[in-house]
């Protein structure tokens, strides 16, 4: 159920963002992005649970349209960061505003209680227990 549940979410998210040319991959990064300010490709590959030729890839998408920028690391000189731009930050708020409703539309036939378990439970399920 979690792996339909993660699918359905998946495509309609990519249908959503479709008409601004990203994925869901792409506005994971730049979330993190926004969040977090410039990151290493080793932070973003953890904090996405992604992988190092896919991240290449989508980090090598978001500086061809402008959305990102690869500098040399202030903290390690073998190593670069990734930081979004202006035009990234536009898109981002966009986007978000497009997960919004993506969300509102998946949880729209529960209600606020029951959405609220939903969160706390998958909260729970995906933190690694301490044991």
């Amino acid at each position: 159920m979690l792996r339909r549940a993660q699918r359905r979410a998946a495509q309609a998210f990519a249908q959503a963002l479709r008409p601004l040319g990203i994925e869901g991959r792409h506005y994971g990064v730049l979330l993190n992005l926004v969040k977090n300010g410039p990151l290493s490709q080793r932070r973003l590959i953890d904090l996405t649970c992604s992988d190092k030729s896919r991240m290449v890839r989508t980090v090598d998408d978001l500086e061809a349209r402008g959305l990102a920028v690869r500098r040399p690391s202030p903290t390690d000189r073998r190593a670069y960061a990734v930081e979004i731009t202006e035009e990234g930050r536009a898109l981002f708020a966009e986007a978000s505003l497009i997960a919004d409703e993506v969300a509102a539309r998946l949880l729209g036939r529960m209600d606020e209680d029951d959405q609220e378990l939903l969160c706390t439970l998958l909260e729970r399920f995906v933190v690694p227990s301490e044991n």
